[in-house]
């Protein structure tokens, strides 16, 4: 319930019903003491000090405190009002002080309504009767004001303390958005920086590429020319050797396409880095090259793989497919990648002929070794099956770091 309105709401109401029971002559002057107390209450909200809003409860205080010696034990709502408002706003050990002086004026404050002045000055006998019979009737009463307070002040000061721990809960989600904002300014930032990285990555990568252009590509397009023109020469002299040498220019070329068609794919701009190292991408382009039937196919659910093991497939799948067209002879290659709870499976089988794992003369580059090592650096290990069908199997076990991806 909202500070205001429970305050505004104990000291108005009960103030109005009470209103009803005074005579006609008596309530302009109640209304103007309901006044006071209600422009007590407001000069007190717009009070920032903590002294001044301390001398304003007390002055509430007494100004309710006399309210119930002069009408009555009905008037202990507005002190309740300023009870509610003080355990709210006040903190430490200055509420407390606050209300043991509440408790102390509101006593006295009844005992006066009871035992009044006039009563008093009377003789002592009368006075003696008076004050037994106050005592009987009062504590009564005294019990029942004092346990109103320190019930409201109880409920106030559990109502206080669970309003600190909100705004303590508030101030702490603060805190967490702006760390959040900071996260997200810090992660574009972060992107950015990659971003330009890779700018620069691609940069380098198309000067190591023109350069590749220039001294091998070129190069070899120009030995072909001379020994085009050579072979042109020679052809009418000596057919063997004129022959042998276009030979020699088709090789020529066709290692020259093979180096172009790969620097073409590294300079496409929409090609994703991730596309660089797919499977169904390099049997697409085996298949389309050389005419040999492939197959992919993918069992379990599929998901992201951590770079280091992309490219470990990727070039042991190449090797394999390599090793497969030229010294097995196939016409058919099939691909089969399974993922696994603990492992990814690359299976690469074919129809041709059988070799050993262990020929290093019929590899290209590091061949089979290459593929025994690179995939030993990621945990993980080469298989082959030399039966028909001849089948090499990488197998790379599934890490924490590739789960996060």
């Amino acid at each position: 319930m909202p500070l205001g309105f429970l305050q505004y709401g104990l000291l108005v109401v009960p103030a109005v019903f009470f209103s009803l029971t005074l005579p006609l002559h008596g309530e302009a002057l109640y209304t103007f003491y309901i006044l006071i107390s209600t422009l007590l209450a407001v000069a007190n909200r717009f009070t920032r000090s903590g002294a001044q809003q301390s001398l304003l409860f007390l002055a509430e205080i007494m100004w309710a405190s006399w309210l119930i010696a002069l009408y009555g034990p009905f008037m202990i709502f507005i002190s309740l009002s300023v009870l509610y408002v003080y355990m709210y706003r006040l903190g430490g050990s200055v509420r407390w002080f606050i209300l043991g002086i509440q408790l102390i004026t509101t006593n006295l404050a009844l005992y006066w309504h009871v035992a009044t002045p006039t009563t008093l000055s009377l003789r002592a006998m009368e006075v003696q009767m008076n004050t037994i019979s106050w005592l009987s009737d009062s504590v009564k009463l005294s019990i029942g004001v004092n346990l109103l307070l320190w019930m409201t002040a109880a409920l106030s000061w559990q109502g206080a303390k669970a309003a600190n721990g909100r705004k303590q809960l508030e101030h702490v989600y603060d805190e967490l958005r702006h760390k959040h904002y900071e996260l997200q300014e810090t992660r574009a930032q972060l992107l950015s920086f990659s971003k330009q990285l890779e700018d620069a990555a691609q940069a380098e990568e198309r000067i190591r590429i023109s350069r590749q252009l220039h001294d091998d590509i070129g190069h070899r397009l120009i030995r072909t020319k001379m020994m085009s023109e050579a072979a042109l020469l020679t052809l009418p002299l000596n057919n063997e050797q004129g022959t042998e040498m276009v030979k020699q220019i088709r090789d020529q070329l066709a290692a020259s396409m093979d180096d172009m068609r790969n620097t073409l794919h590294k300079l496409r701009p929409d090609f994703h880095a991730s596309d660089a190292y797919a499977l169904d991408r390099l049997l697409e382009e085996v298949g389309r090259d050389t005419g040999i039937q492939t197959h992919y196919e993918i069992i379990g659910q599929p998901h992201t793989l951590y770079p280091s093991t992309q490219i470990v497939l990727y070039k042991n799948a190449k090797e394999a497919v390599t090793n497969a067209i030229k010294h097995g002879k196939a016409t058919s290659i099939r691909l089969q990648l399974a993922f696994g709870h603990q492992e990814i499976r690359m299976s690469i089988s074919n129809d041709g002929s059988m070799h050993s794992l262990l020929d290093t003369s019929v590899t290209t580059g590091l061949g089979h070794e290459g593929m025994r090592q690179r995939t030993q650096f990621i945990g993980g290990t080469i298989e082959v099956q030399p039966t028909a069908p001849y089948t090499v199997i990488t197998r790379i076990p599934i890490t924490n770091k590739m789960n996060l991806l």
